[in-house]
This record gives structure tokens, sequence and C-alpha cells, in this order.
């Protein structure tokens, strides 16, 4: 297999990271969410340049508006550079951190989006933070709001939008591991993985 990778973005509730996980142990390649890149990035003397990006903080209220009335600059050079170098010469599976983004002309890029009704991603998060239904939603409601801005603010271009993927898939009608047999399935069509 040549060197492939794969970015999921998810909505909150969706099962966007386990999906990323399984998608990666089932191809022997290596896995990068919030807990994997900060590990490796602590290491580095830039570390607290790029925090927050590692870590998806949600954009200061401020800050975004002045950044939204410009045109998108260099907010993301450094950190985008930091997660390339990071990711390596070697096939992964990225989530988030605007990964459809930095590696949209990547050859071998695979751009996925997860996301699942509103019903589903209560019920996960109720699963998850035991929270009443109300309090999920509203919590699911505020995360996918900072996600947007945070996608917003570092590349200019709508958080969601199908246009930016090359797979939109519904976790919550699938679960988790028939998203991945899709996932495995379209990587064969395009002919980046062998056939069993």
């Amino acid at each position: 297999m040549e060197r492939m990778i794969i970015t999921v973005a998810r909505q909150y509730g969706s099962g966007g990271k386990a999906v990323g996980e399984k998608l990666a142990r089932r191809l022997g390649i290596d896995f990068y969410g919030k807990e994997e890149l900060m590990a490796l990035a602590k290491e580095r003397p830039d570390y607290e340049e790029v925090r927050s990006f590692y870590e998806e903080q949600p954009v200061n209220s401020l800050l975004y508006a002045i950044a939204m009335n410009e045109a998108v600059g260099d907010a993301g050079e450094i950190p985008f550079r930091r997660i390339r170098e990071l990711c390596g010469g070697r096939s992964c599976v990225l989530v988030g951190r605007c990964g459809n983004y930095i590696f949209k002309d990547q050859e071998n890029c695979v751009r996925i989006f997860i996301y699942a009704s509103m019903d589903k991603k209560i019920q996960w998060i109720q699963n998850m933070m035991d929270l009443p239904a109300r309090k999920a939603e509203k919590v699911i409601k505020e995360t996918e709001n900072e996600r947007a801005q945070f996608h917003k603010y570092y590349t200019g271009e709508e958080w969601g939008c199908v246009n930016h993927y090359d797979l939109c898939i519904d976790a919550g009608i699938l679960g988790t591991e028939k998203t991945v047999d899709v996932i495995l399935d379209y990587l064969k069509s395009r002919g980046l993985i062998d056939h069993d």
C-alpha cells in the first residue's frame, strides 16, 4: 500500500473518533487524534505556540470577529506545517484539526465526514457522559458551533460542507463497524488498498 492519509471530520456525538481508531487498526496504520498529536507535539519546542490548535480550542470571539473581516491569512501556517510534520511520511488516519484542508492537495488523501441525526448524537453523548437529553443536546450544539468557528477561522471554509470531503457517512444509521466497512470498500474502489 502506498502512503495514504485519511482525514476524519466529525459531528460531535457521531462516533467519528471511534470510526477513525477502528479504521486505523484494520488498515494497520497510525492513528492521530487529540491525545496522540499532543503527545508528539509536547516533545517540540514550539508546543505552546500551537497548543490551542491541537486541542481544537474555541476561537476567541473577538479574535474570530477580527479574522472574519479579513481574508484568510497566515492563521494556520505554523499549525498546518506542524501537523504535516507530525503525520510524517507514513500512512495515517487523522481526526479533526482541519485535516481535510491541510492535506486536500496531497495525493492519496481521502477526506471523510462522519455525521448522525441529533437523536443519535444525543443518545451517544448520554451514554458517554451520563447527561439528560436536553443537556446533551446543548453540549452537542455548542461543540459543533465551536468546531465550525475553529474550521472557518483556520481555513476560510464552511465546516461540514460536502464539497470539501470525498465521502460523507451517517454513522448513526450504520454504526461504527459498518461505517468502517463502507470506508474500506470506498478505499478499495479507488484502488488505494487491495481487494481481499
